[in-house]
């Protein structure tokens, strides 16, 4: 009898021993596996952060896009470059068309083979002429140009007032960045007599090298990494390339 005693308390204290380890088991399982969800879950709210960001990039610069050829347009017709009815045909084909850049417009415009998007579009379609998409198209960059420095100055002016940058910090940001678009424009003008392939390959490395104006004047001290994030929201725009920065 005392025997059997003995061994049913050793089996007792065998089975409490693996049921321990095993219920430590089982958290550990648990833990890893809450983990890993929580990982992956993570990642896919910043993969939809970052396409919801990219959407409404993309939609307020659509937006932007259509105020600007507005301008151009009205200007261009009290200039006689165009008439009131080549313009009003401009905005609506525009509108119907042109700035909208669904996936039924991409596919015609690689039927057609043409390059140049909307302007090139509109000589095609007998909008317009191609002496007078020439002058629209360039009439449309200087505006572009001009309204991006007015934002620019705007923005860079209220974090000046909010004593977030000082005016020579400010001087300095609007420098660096007038002098990247200068590039930007020379890079434009290098890849308008490339073949498509040379053009691909021509901005695939530069997407490589480019970095934002912003970035290198925090690597030279010029401004804070804070300083930068506030110079981002006031001039989304620029709000690109930031290769190396965190």
């Amino acid at each position: 009898m005392k025997n059997t005693s003995l061994r049913i308390k050793i089996v007792s204290g065998m089975l409490c021993t693996a049921l321990a380890f095993s219920g430590a088991n089982l958290t550990f399982a648990a833990t890893k596996n809450n983990s890993s969800v929580s990982k992956v879950t993570t990642a896919t709210s910043m993969d939809f952060k970052d396409s919801a960001n990219k959407k409404k990039e993309a939609k307020a610069h659509r937006a932007q896009m259509k105020v600007t050829l507005e301008i151009v347009v009205k200007e261009s017709v009290a200039s006689k470059t165009i008439t009131k009815a080549e313009g009003d045909k401009v905005l609506k084909y525009a509108n119907e068309k042109g700035l909208k850049r669904g996936e039924e417009h991409k596919k015609s415009k690689k039927e057609k083979g043409t390059k140049g998007g909307l302007f090139s579009d509109l000589v095609a379609d007998g909008i317009l002429t191609q002496k007078k998409s020439d002058v629209l198209k360039k009439n449309m960059y200087v505006k572009k140009t001009e309204l991006r420095t007015i934002e620019m100055k705007k923005g860079l002016n209220t974090l000046v007032v909010k004593k977030v940058i000082t005016i020579d910090q400010s001087n300095k940001v609007e420098k660096a960045i007038t002098i990247k678009d200068a590039k930007r424009k020379d890079n434009y003008k290098k890849m308008q007599d490339m073949t498509e392939a040379e053009r691909k390959a021509y901005m695939k490395k530069m997407k490589i090298t480019i970095v934002s104006p912003t970035k290198e004047l925090v690597d030279n001290g010029t401004i804070t990494k804070e300083q930068d994030v506030e110079i981002q929201k006031v001039l989304p725009h620029y709000n690109c390339c930031h290769h190396g920065h965190k």
